[in-house]
């Protein structure tokens, strides 16, 4: 049957049965009831059809199971959330004749199902972040992970620091491709300035939040710390280790330039910040980045020489070490528990276990980092860049390869210390919306499966027919999937026969497939 993420049994029955605004809806589960009927409202008939929600305490707390008869649905959850899954595969496999017979029996295979957002680069509408969140809901997604700072601006409001938005949020100029911000190539910089007034509010925040608790998602913000923080240094140059001041990044990458790890005023600011973001953000994570933190000005720096002399600590990375373990320590005390990239792990042998580590790189050999973490009971979100990572072009990362992603590709073979997967979708070279659509939703549909399915059961050619089949369903919803010929990654010139040739072919033009799905577009449009 037509449902993603596929569930872990189903067995399609004859018939369908006509639900309509007449159908009687009851049992438990009112949130959802109400679904239900908001659903069916504009469906004529119904009569003698019925849907009973059922609470079945010996379920998984997100599974769920739909059993059809001759007139009536059965429904059965544990939770709330259970019996919204049940509703979201519903409307799946709802036709014009009504709710096809089926039964089904379904779990998640990871708790942490996650979708990742850059609104610091390029900031996305609220309205917009409110339709992905309806689709990761459709999906059966249940984190969002809202990158809100970065070098290149800082997009929440925090009130006790008003320049992090008032001057924080603005950049003089935007690179264009990965070649402009090295030096060479055609795209250069857009040179107007970037960022003024594109913030979220408190309000904003909030409206989110409660937004996504409707469809049983989690926001976990981001705030990168002490790395990546050139937006905040810019506004509070107290924060870095020489106190010079600087602008607003407007260029791409890793900079040398980080909070210092040696001042009580950068602690201070931090603790400030999580106080007023957990008084909006209700769930149980925080996450602080805690990558790509370079430590070239920390060893010159007196202040943190001076603080890892006085804890006694090994190194710089033992001084981030210690960072984050007063951020974690801190957020314990919230109710909240600390997520990091895994570079974080680097200080592993001084780190809190109960910290998580979100794994999207190789960066210790061997992976021992991660394999010691989590031998030790220490808890990853798999997020593997060269899988997952959504805003790379489809001609070096095919769907498959994101849908084939796995446990087993990392070489985890227990999985009991992995919490889930996440997926990211980074906006240096993303502007607009239609190519956010085009490089997000395809992966997402597929990533869906790849957290709620398990290996065995999954299968990427019936897949994709699975996907194709539903297409005009997700367009229904705002899930606009791009064409098979560009997921597929079959959009590059003959010049472009190797993987390098193909990377160098987004690094020189990073809209290249933009522009090809503006050519697919056009020419079925005629």
């Amino acid at each position: 049957m037509n449902i993603i993420p596929l569930p872990t049994i189903v067995e399609e029955k004859e018939g369908s049965i006509a639900l309509g605004k007449n159908s009687v809806i009851s049992g438990a589960f009112v949130n959802t009831k109400a679904l239900l009927k908001e659903f069916l409202a504009d469906i004529p008939g119904g009569e003698n059809c019925r849907v009973f929600f059922e609470i079945d305490r010996n379920l998984q707390d997100e599974a769920y199971r739909i059993d059809c008869a001759q007139d009536k649905v059965t429904v059965s959850a544990k939770t709330e959330q259970g019996a919204f899954y049940a509703f979201m595969t519903m409307q799946q496999i709802f036709t014009k004749e009504g709710l096809q017979r089926v039964y089904a029996e379904d779990r998640p295979n990871y708790q942490y199902r996650g979708f990742s957002l850059d609104c610091a680069r390029h900031f996305w509408r609220v309205e917009k972040i409110k339709q992905i969140l309806d689709v990761m809901a459709h999906l059966k997604m249940n984190k969002f992970h809202w990158h809100l700072t970065d070098d290149q601006g800082w997009r929440a409001e925090i009130k006790k620091y008003p320049l992090l938005t008032q001057k924080g949020a603005i950049r003089k100029r935007t690179p264009l491709s990965p070649k402009a911000f090295m030096g060479s190539g055609n795209w250069g910089y857009d040179e107007n300035e970037y960022g003024r007034n594109l913030y979220y509010t408190q309000d904003d925040m909030k409206q989110i939040v409660a937004y996504a608790k409707d469809r049983h998602i989690e926001v976990i913000p981001e705030i990168d710390m002490p790395g990546h923080t050139v937006s905040a240094i810019a506004c509070y140059p107290n924060l870095s280790c020489t106190g010079e001041q600087t602008d607003v990044s407007d260029r791409w990458g890793i900079m040398d330039n980080i909070c210092c790890c040696g001042k009580d005023d950068v602690y201070e600011f931090a603790k400030d910040v999580i106080d007023e973001l957990c008084r909006i953000f209700t769930g149980k994570f925080f996450h602080i980045g805690g990558d790509e933190a370079p430590k070239t000005r920390w060893k010159k720096c007196p202040c943190c020489q001076e603080k890892i002399k006085l804890l006694g600590l090994k190194d710089e990375n033992a001084l981030q070490g210690y960072f984050n373990n007063e951020i974690a320590k801190y957020l314990r005390a919230k109710g909240k528990r600390l997520i990091g990239w895994n570079e974080i792990l680097d200080a592993k042998d001084i780190m809190d276990n109960d910290v998580v580590a979100q794994w999207w790189i190789k960066h210790s050999s061997g992976n021992k980092n991660e394999f010691d973490w989590m031998a030790k009971g220490g808890k990853c979100i798999l997020s593997m860049a060269n899988y997952v990572y959504m805003d790379h072009p489809y001609n070096v990362r095919p769907l498959k390869k994101t849908y084939g992603f796995s446990a087993k590709t990392l070489g985890v073979k227990d999985e009991s210390n992995v919490l889930g997967m996440e997926i990211p979708q980074w906006a240096e070279y993303i502007r607009d919306e239609t190519k956010l659509d085009m490089l997000t939703y395809a992966r997402l549909v597929a990533f869906s499966e790849v957290c709620w399915t398990k290996i065995e059961d999954r299968n990427y050619l019936e897949f994709e027919k699975r996907m194709e089949n539903l297409r005009p369903f997700f367009d229904k919803i705002g899930c606009k999937i791009c064409p098979p010929k560009i997921y597929r990654g079959k959009t590059y010139p003959l010049r472009a026969f190797s993987y390098a040739l193909k990377w160098n072919l987004w690094r020189v033009n990073p809209d290249y497939e933009l522009n090809q799905l503006a050519k697919i577009q056009t020419a079925e449009n005629k």
